[in-house]
């Protein structure tokens, strides 16, 4: 049976379209299923509203543990959906963004669950996120293995325009940085006066990010 252009448009203006490839020539089967007559793939429509509740949990940062009951799913299922949505908008901040310019903040979180020993830097069994921010603009973290000098001045060197004002903490993996351009550092240990010299924005940055994954988990 051909797909008629009335069913078409009101697609279109609704904004019906496949989840798998995009096109707005979608109906629903006998068997209510929601197929496409481009690429021939369907889904079952109880399947599509629950992953599309799914993705309205993870935008309203509700807590993985918390939607899988609403939901009366796995708990797995929702964080392996949480985590995929996490890689695909990484994905894309990473092909849309350009190199950070102009004064930029740099620092280091740590992620992980509340362990005893040693905090913040030197502390064992937690994910380190490397974060960069362009003051007035954008934000790249990333994932990193080390806060080695050479792992971290490889990650501002790929994101970061050269002759850029960079503000960091005192910690000497950043004592190369003058490489790149002016470089400023900020001692925690000291009351600063309000100058542009701190790095407020990407450490409320990272404490924002940390909340958010908490909240998600």
């Amino acid at each position: 049976m051909g797909y008629s252009r009335i069913s078409y448009h009101d697609n279109f203006l609704s904004g019906k379209k496949c989840v798998f490839c995009g096109s707005f020539q979608v109906c629903r089967t006998k068997r209510g299923y929601i197929k496409c007559n481009k690429c021939k793939r369907q889904k079952g429509s109880k399947l599509l509203r629950r992953e599309l509740k799914i993705i309205l949990g993870f935008y309203l940062q509700q807590p993985a543990y918390r939607l899988a009951s609403d939901l009366g799913v796995n708990y797995k299922t929702i964080t392996r959906v949480y985590q995929r949505l996490r890689e695909a908008i990484y994905h894309v901040a990473e092909l849309e963004g350009g190199k950070l310019r102009g004064e930029i903040e740099l620092d280091e979180a740590y992620f992980g669950g509340r362990r005893k020993g040693k905090r913040g830097r030197g502390a064992s069994g937690k994910s380190i996120v490397f974060g960069l921010l362009e003051r007035n603009g954008r934000v790249f973290t990333k994932v990193v293995n080390s806060v080695s000098a050479d792992e971290l001045m490889e990650h501002i060197r790929q994101h970061t325009k050269k002759g850029s004002v960079y503000f960091t903490d005192t910690f000497r993996s950043y004592r190369s940085l003058k490489r790149f351009g002016k470089h400023h550092t900020v001692s925690h240990g000291k009351k600063f006066p309000k100058t542009k010299n701190h790095i407020n924005g990407i450490e409320g940055c990272n404490n924002s990010l940390e909340m958010s994954v908490c909240r998600t988990l």
